[in-house]
């Protein structure tokens, strides 16, 4: 009973150590940046930022690569990514290929539940690490496709 209760103290160490570095690390990071940017939340995306402005993040703004603009969205719920591959640069920095899930309802669409529709981004993230943690220094960020949830 004793080695139980300790193998099971062990095994919830390794998984809380896990899930807090995984959320420090430059994949949460873009995420949390990606969402910013969707919210159209430039001033704190430019924080998250180095050397991009948010006059630069709103230029490269999702709501505004996704079909009929901002105007369509009516409710945006927490997007899904899927993070395709994770490079690291010569000079410390991490690049990041991942796709944005951006899941909404459409102006005249009531639901609270669950999204009518979904827009998927192709992103490319460069960060690099600095005295104040990771920091986004480029960001690519190109309209994939656009459906309803019944057609998924």
């Amino acid at each position: 009973m004793k080695r139980a209760l300790i193998a099971a103290a062990v095994i919830g160490a390794v998984f809380v150590g896990y899930r807090t570095i995984r959320g420090h690390g430059p994949e949460a990071h873009y995420q949390a940046f990606a969402e910013e940017i969707l919210h159209r939340r430039y001033a704190a995306a430019a924080g998250m930022a180095e050397g991009l402005t948010e006059r630069d993040l709103e230029k490269l703004g999702s709501q505004e690569r996704i079909g009929a603009g901002p105007q369509m969205f009516q409710t945006l719920f927490p997007s899904r990514f899927r993070i395709e591959s994770k490079d690291s640069g010569s000079d410390g920095t991490v690049i990041v290929h991942a796709t944005q899930t951006v899941l909404f309802n459409p102006v005249g669409v009531e639901s609270a539940v669950r999204p009518a529709m979904f827009a998927t981004l192709k992103q490319v993230t460069t960060l690099r690490k600095s005295a104040d943690g990771w920091k986004v220094v480029r960001f690519e960020n190109q309209f994939e496709k656009m459906d309803s949830m019944s057609g998924r």
